[in-house]
C-alpha cells in the first residue's frame, strides 16, 4: 500500500479548508466506544490508519471501550489525502483500490459514500528510451510478453524456497518462453518496474515465493477523486481518537497493559485490558518503542527478516494538458528506472496533473536529490517524450522513508522471509498485546484491504476471548 503520510512533502500553495473547497460541514458524529458494555473491556488501539480504525470501529460497535492513540495530528496513517490546488485532493499515500469486485474495501466505500474513478488503461501509450512513441501493436506485444513471463513465474513458484529471489524467477521465465533481443529487453524492464512499484524493492531483494502469494480481485482498479481519507474518516466517526500521542513503551502483565505516551502536554501512561498495535514494519524495525517484557524472539526475527519497501510519489501540476488523451504513459529505458509510469489525472482531478510513483532503487536514487532536483529530473524525462513540455506551476513530492511514523511505504517478502514471519508477527502476546497492519496479513500484504482485514481479524479475536 501499502504502504507509504505529512511525510515531509513539499507544497507551495496553501491548503484549502473545507469551506473554501465548497464542502458542506458535516454534523458532529455521536460519540461511541467511550464506555464498556457489560462483559466487555477496554482496548487501546495504537495507530489511526486503516488497520487501527477498522479494529476500533468494530470493537466500538460490539460494546468495547476503545481509545485510539495516533502519533500524527491527523487520521489515516499511510493514507494521506491532501486538499490543495483549488480544492484538488492528492492521495500522497495509498490511493488505489485494486479490483473493485468482491474487494473487502468495497463495502466500506459504499458505506462512506466515497466517489471512485477508473483510469482508462486502454489509452496507455508507451515511449522508447529516446522518447519516441511506440506503435500500438508493439506495446501490446510487449504487454503480452509481460503477461507470459508473469504466468511462467507464477507456476514456477511451486516448490520455490525462501532463498530464491524474484530476479532468479525472471531469468528462468525468460529462458522458458524463449524471448530474445528487443522483446526480451522490453518485457524484462517492464516486469522489473512492476515489481519495484508493487513491492517497493528490487527483484533481487524480493523472495520469488512472493509472486504466487498475492491475491487480486476482479473488476476495475479505482482511485478516489475526493481522497481515500474519506474511508478512514468514516471509520473514525465518534471514536475517542487522541492525536499527537506518540507511544514510547508498552508493558503488560496479568493485570493488563500500560502504554506510555508523549503528548503535547508531556508524558502520561494509559492503562487498559489490552492493546492493539498497528505499527508499520519500518517503525518496528527502528525499535523506537520499548516493550516490557521484550517481544518474543520469533516476532523479533520476523521483523528483521521481512522487507521494508520504499515508494515515493511526485505530483506535477500544469496550466494545460500537453500529453494528449492517454491516461497512462510508459517510458522505457529511463535512468535508474525512474519515471517509468506516469498517470494523467485531468479526468480525476479536474485539472492538468501528472503523477508518478518510484519504488526500490529508483526511489533510493532520487532520495539523494533536493526536491527541486527531483522535479528537474522528472521534467527531463517528460521532455524526451514531449519536447515542448512547459515547466510545472506546482509540485508535491512525498518522503515516506523520512517520516518517523512510517519509515517506509509498505512491507514486502524479502529473500529469506516467508509466510511464517507474517504469522509470527500477527501472533498475540498472552491475550494482552495484539498486532495488526498490512505486514501481518498473509494474502493481502502491502495493500489497504490487507490492512483493513488485519484490523478486523484482531478485533474478532479480542471479541471472541472476552
Amino acid at each position: 500500500m501499502t504502504g507509504t503520510e505529512d511525510v515531509g512533502a513539499e507544497i507551495v500553495e496553501e491548503e484549502v479548508s473545507g469551506d473554501e473547497s465548497g464542502r458542506e460541514p458535516e454534523a458532529e458524529p455521536e460519540p461511541r466506544g467511550r464506555r464498556a458494555e457489560e462483559g466487555r473491556g477496554h482496548t487501546i488501539v495504537v495507530g489511526a490508519g486503516m488497520a487501527g480504525l477498522a479494529a476500533a470501529d468494530l470493537l466500538a460497535e460490539r460494546g468495547e471501550r476503545v481509545t485510539v492513540l495516533e502519533a500524527r495530528d491527523r487520521l489515516g496513517g499511510r493514507i494521506h489525502s491532501v486538499r490543495t490546488w483549488d480544492g484538488v485532493t492528492l492521495d500522497a499515500g495509498a490511493s488505489w483500490m485494486r479490483g473493485e469486485e468482491n474487494n473487502p474495501l468495497s463495502r466500506l466505500v459504499r458505506d462512506s459514500g466515497a466517489r471512485t474513478a477508473t483510469f482508462n488503461r486502454s489509452t496507455e501509450t508507451a515511449y522508447d528510451p529516446k522518447g519516441r512513441r511506440l506503435l500500438f501493436d508493439r506495446h501490446r506485444r510487449n504487454m503480452e510478453d509481460v503477461n507470459l513471463l508473469h504466468e511462467h513465474m507464477y507456476w514456477a513458484t511451486v516448490g520455490a524456497t525462501e532463498d530464491q529471489s524474484m530476479e532468479q524467477g525472471i531469468e528462468h521465465a525468460l529462458y522458458d518462453v524463449n524471448l530474445v533481443r528487443s522483446r526480451a529487453r522490453d518485457a524484462t524492464e517492464i516486469v522489473h518496474r512492476i515489481a519495484e512499484a508493487d513491492h517497493g524493492a528490487e527483484a533481487d531483494e524480493i523472495s520469488f515465493t512472493a509472486v504466487g502469494s498475492t491475491h487480486e480481485f476482479s473488476g476495475d482498479d479505482v482511485v478516489f477523486p475526493d481522497g481515500m481519507g474519506e474511508l478512514t474518516d468514516h471509520l473514525a466517526r465518534g471514536l475517542d481518537v487522541r492525536h499527537e500521542h506518540v507511544v514510547l513503551s508498552v508493558a503488560h502483565d496479568a493485570d493488563g497493559v500500560r502504554v506510555r505516551v508523549e503528548t503535547p502536554d508531556g508524558e502520561e501512561t494509559l492503562t487498559a485490558d489490552r492493546v492493539v498495535l498497528t505499527l508499520p514494519l519500518g517503525v518496528l524495525k527502528a525499535g523506537t518503542i520499548d516493550f516490557d517484557p521484550p517481544l518474543p524472539e520469533d516476532k523479533r526475527d520476523a521483523v528483521e527478516r521481512l522487507g521494508n519497501g520504499r515508494l515515493e510519489k511526485l505530483f506535477l501540476r500544469f496550466d494545460d494538458v500537453f500529453w494528449g488523451d492517454a491516461e497512462v504513459l510508459v517510458h522505457l529505458g529511463t535512468e535508474e528506472g525512474t519515471w517509468f509510469h506516469w498517470y494523467a489525472g485531468q479526468n480525476v482531478f479536474g485539472t492538468p496533473v501528472l503523477v508518478c510513483r518510484n519504488g526500490g532503487d529508483a526511489a533510493r536514487f532520487l532520495a539523494g536529490m533536493e526536491d527541486g532536483e527531483v522535479v528537474e529530473h522528472a521534467m527531463a524525462s517528460l521532455r524526451s517524450m514531449f519536447k515542448k513540455a512547459p515547466d510545472p506551476i506546482d509540485h508535491y513530492l512525498t518522503h515516506w522513508m523520512d517520516d518517523p511514523f512510517a519509515r517506509g511505504g509498505f512491507s514486502f517478502t524479502a529473500v529469506g522471509s516467508g509466510d511464517s514471519d507474517r504469522v509470527a508477527l500477527a501472533e498475540p502476546i498472552e491475550d494482552r498485546v495484539f498486532f495488526a497492519g498490512e505486514a501481518t496479513d498473509l494474502e493481502h500484504s502491502a495493500t489497504v484491504h490487507g490492512a483493513l482485514l488485519s484490523g478486523l481479524r484482531e478485533a474478532e479475536r479480542i471479541l471472541a476471548r472476552d
